[in-house]
């Protein structure tokens, strides 16, 4: 059976949205990316500002976050720090839609919260730092300086985010079914060849 769930994590300025939502139209399949963010929204008393600030990264909230690190599991979820209602917040909005049909999930430590649902693809999409950099600068409209850090950051704050709350390591091939290179396949053989693997499943 094709797979039904696909998980998409991404460096930044690896092009990964970018196959995400190529792939999920090749596929007639749904695309969920901040839909994740206002789906959570829409149940629960916390303002889209933090959401779509937090949806994945820690920032300036990490600190915040370790000072509560210890919380033990018999806490009820009000008494819980923001970071971690959010990430449960989210968790259960991306759960819910993907009981609404096949669906393609971008970022988010999706790979890691689905990672009991059958007929689950998980991928991670990359690329070298030159093509990073170039993309970024082009869809930014920032200098080779700007975009670097921009990489750094943004990078940082995923590792930090999905390190935090999955106790796996960012980037790791060993927490997804395929690794690949954008800046050897490029966009639409990257989409390819994640389709191919998808209906071959």
């Amino acid at each position: 059976m094709p797979a039904q769930i696909i998980t998409i994590s991404r460096q930044y300025g690896s092009g990964g949205r970018e196959v995400g939502e190529k792939l999920a139209k090749e596929l007639g399949y749904a695309y969920y990316d901040k839909e994740v963010i206002r789906k959570a929204i829409s149940d629960n008393d916390i303002s889209e500002e933090f959401l779509e600030k937090d949806g994945e990264s820690l920032g300036t909230m990490f600190s915040y976050f370790l000072s509560f690190s210890n919380a033990t599991t018999d806490k009820n979820e009000e008494s819980l720090p923001l970071p971690d209602r959010v990430f449960l917040i989210q968790a259960r909005a991306m759960k819910q839609l993907a009981t609404e049909g096949p669906c393609v999930i971008i970022g988010r430590c999706a790979d890691y919260i689905m990672r009991d649902e059958p007929d689950l693809l998980r991928v991670l999409v990359y690329s070298d730092m030159d093509s990073r950099l170039k993309r970024v600068m082009q869809r930014n409209e920032l200098s080779e300086k700007g975009a670097a850090a921009r990489i750094k950051k943004t990078d940082r704050s995923r590792q930090l985010y999905y390190e935090q709350y999955t106790d796996m390591r960012w980037g790791d091939a060993f927490n997804y079914d395929v690794s690949l290179s954008t800046s050897t396949f490029g966009i639409d053989r990257t989409v390819d060849i994640i389709k191919d693997i998808a209906l071959g499943m």
